[in-house]
């Protein structure tokens, strides 16, 4: 499969993550000035990898949309990414810590950049519920490094999910990946080509107090049966070869539809 990319933009997410792709020699990649990613040909499948649907072209054959949904015809759920999926490879050569390892109760650690995500992540006060918790409002200043963020992830029982710019995050597809019991809130976009589920992927809370009682009530058996299924689900969508072979997938069924 040949994939023509953009030249423009960001070199992490899914950027980096359709290199790894090459490198494995799944697919070719071609550069190209149009403002999308394209599958087989430019005009064909459209792989739209951005948080929102500013940069939509007008039409394509089918179109896999991996974080803002197109709702309108041959436009389908597709997979989504991690920050710096090789950085989460790697880590995911080691054995994850069990529950008992974890020595963090939650976590949320991210900033705000920009006037979507302030309004998005600033109507509750959600560091009430959340043992270790940071979101600065800034678009340079972070405390802590990708590799440091991703550690403190691994060491912790559940992860607060909020939107980003778009209404995914790669936050949550971090949590899934490291085990880490991932708490969805509202506006948060849970459709994927393989969907993931409330109470086997994922618990779901309103706001502060509810995050408190998901975390309460959840039982070592409970969070053990999750954190699985979050990993599944992880290698199944998200890992290097599981990604591809998912996006290979997909193209083939709605190809044949």
């Amino acid at each position: 499969m040949i994939l023509y990319r953009p030249i423009n933009g960001w070199k992490d997410a899914g950027r980096e993550l359709f290199d790894m792709w090459a490198e494995s020699n799944y697919c070719e990649i071609r550069d190209t000035r149009h403002n999308c990613l394209w599958a087989r040909e430019i005009g064909d499948v459209l792989l739209y990898e951005r948080p929102r649907l500013e940069f939509l072209p007008t039409v394509w054959n089918i179109g896999l949309f991996a974080n803002t949904q197109h709702n309108g015809n041959n436009s389908y759920p597709w997979i989504f990414w991690p920050r710096r999926p090789r950085l989460l490879e790697n880590m995911l050569t080691e054995n994850l810590p069990t529950y008992d390892e974890r020595d963090n109760e939650s976590i949320f650690l991210g900033r705000i950049e920009n006037n979507v995500q302030d309004k998005n992540r600033t109507q509750h006060d959600w560091s009430t519920c959340i043992s270790l918790f940071s979101m600065p409002k800034s678009q340079s200043f972070y405390p802590y490094t990708q590799l440091d963020y991703l550690h403190k992830v691994k060491a912790s029982k559940f992860g607060l999910v909020l939107p980003g710019y778009g209404p995914k995050c790669n936050r949550e597809i971090e949590l899934m990946g490291l085990g880490t019991v991932p708490i969805f809130t509202p506006n948060v976009e849970t459709r994927y080509h393989n969907p993931i589920e409330k109470d086997k992927h994922y618990l779901y809370a309103n706001n502060p107090e509810e995050v408190k009682d998901c975390i309460r009530n959840c039982s070592k058996e409970k969070w053990e049966y999750i954190s699985n299924e979050c990993k599944i689900w992880y290698n199944i969508n998200c890992s290097r070869k599981g990604s591809f072979e998912t996006t290979v997938k997909i193209i083939e069924e709605k190809s044949n539809a």
